[in-house]
């Protein structure tokens, strides 16, 4: 299935909220979504939610030969799967460009930096050497995939202990568990990605959305370590008015604050896990398994358009059954400082519709204004253009 366009509505709209520096989920421009992280049974399983975004990431290892060239080091396998339960424009069974170009970038911030010991993976120079395998498959799409494949991704390789093996020269035993512990990995550096998106009136966001994305006209991701060093750069753009130095020189100090506080969270909820795992603690290891059953994991399709308000004055609060029974287009107050819009199509609603904070039970016209600290207005209308 194709990727569903925008249309002009949702791209001026868009447009005009970063104008305003106001975003749907009512963040600040350079404010990132929560990450929230839990891990599997096995060691090197890690699942990381970035907003609605989610990944999995599963280290494994087996002993190969090594390459020629590298008689003493290990290897590093990235690969990275993009399924329908991400998103409904995934293809399954198929390498999408978007999973190369992630595939890519992961490599070079995790492998062409140097951040694992390879040569700690040699049992026998020459002969025979640990090669992992790092396989990341997105399960949920709302924009910014690079980050939390990479966060994902380096939880996982911290989280990681192989088996430990001993030469006698001739064979190569590996121990398990009950014989001797599993060994952690050595990492020189700790990188993360780091991802801004730029938009047509020079304003730049952090942590974008799956449509902050689609608009914008350029995307920067920066690799960045709890140093401060940058391993890796991917700048992307659709015009040739906005450089990478203009964009590095407002984002790079920001970036790299975020990321030496991203790995120390990273750091603690690693330690954590694995001081209960041997401490035999279940409690904090089932949180995995949890996370499925508790978060429910939802796909692209939605069949309704969350927008979180900063500011909410007046609110008109009505029953979901009335609603439903009257098919109209309502807003219902959840919480304090969001809304829920949801649209029901019927032939009897007028096709010119739009949605207010206050409702006329005399009138289909609805209006929502989205308001910012400046007392300006945002007006959202809807059109059906089914007919």
């Amino acid at each position: 299935m194709r990727e569903v366009p925008l249309t002009n509505c949702e791209r001026n709209f868009v447009n005009k909220c970063i104008e305003e520096e106001t975003r749907l989920d009512g963040r600040r421009l350079l404010q990132p979504r929560p990450v929230k992280i839990y891990f599997g049974s096995k060691w090197g399983c890690c699942m990381v939610s970035l907003g609605h975004t989610k990944a999995i990431a599963q280290v494994s290892c087996d002993i190969r030969q090594p390459k020629t060239f590298r008689p003493n080091e290990g290897t590093i396998y990235i690969n990275v799967e993009l399924a329908p339960l991400a998103a409904q424009h995934f293809e399954s069974g198929r390498q999408s460009e978007a999973a190369i170009l992630i595939s890519r970038q992961l490599e070079k911030c995790f492998k062409d930096s140097k951040c694992v010991d390879l040569e700690s993976l040699c049992i026998v120079a020459d002969k025979k050497v640990w090669s992992l395998r790092i396989d990341i498959n997105i399960i949920n799409h709302d924009g910014n995939l690079i980050d939390c494949a990479s966060i994902a991704v380096l939880a996982a390789l911290m989280h990681f202990h192989r088996p430990d093996v001993t030469s006698t020269g001739e064979e190569i035993i590996i121990h398990p568990a009950s014989e001797k512990d599993f060994l952690p990995l050595t990492l020189f550096h700790y990188p993360v990605c780091v991802s801004f998106i730029t938009f047509e009136n020079g304003n730049t966001i952090m942590d974008p959305t799956y449509i902050e994305e689609r608009v914008g006209v350029a995307e920067l991701t920066l690799g960045m370590n709890s140093y401060r060093e940058l391993c890796s750069l991917h700048f992307d753009y659709l015009t040739k008015t906005m450089t990478v130095e203009d964009v590095i020189s407002a984002v790079s100090n920001h970036a790299a604050n975020y990321a030496t506080k991203l790995v120390q969270d990273i750091k603690e909820a690693v330690a954590k896990d694995v001081q209960s795992r041997y401490k035999k603690d279940d409690s904090d290891t089932s949180r995995f398994k949890e996370s499925i059953q508790t978060n429910k994991i939802t796909t692209m399709i939605s069949d309704h358009i969350s927008i979180k308000l900063q500011k909410w004055d007046e609110t008109m609060i009505e029953d979901h059954a009335e609603i439903e029974n009257n098919n109209k287009s309502c807003i219902i107050k959840h919480e304090e400082g969001s809304a829920e819009l949801i649209s029901v199509f019927d032939d009897s609603i007028n096709k010119e519709e739009s949605f207010n904070s206050t409702y006329d039970s005399d009138s289909d016209n609805q209006c929502l204004e989205l308001s910012n600290p400046e007392k300006k207005h945002i007006i959202i209308d809807l059109v059906d253009d089914s007919d």
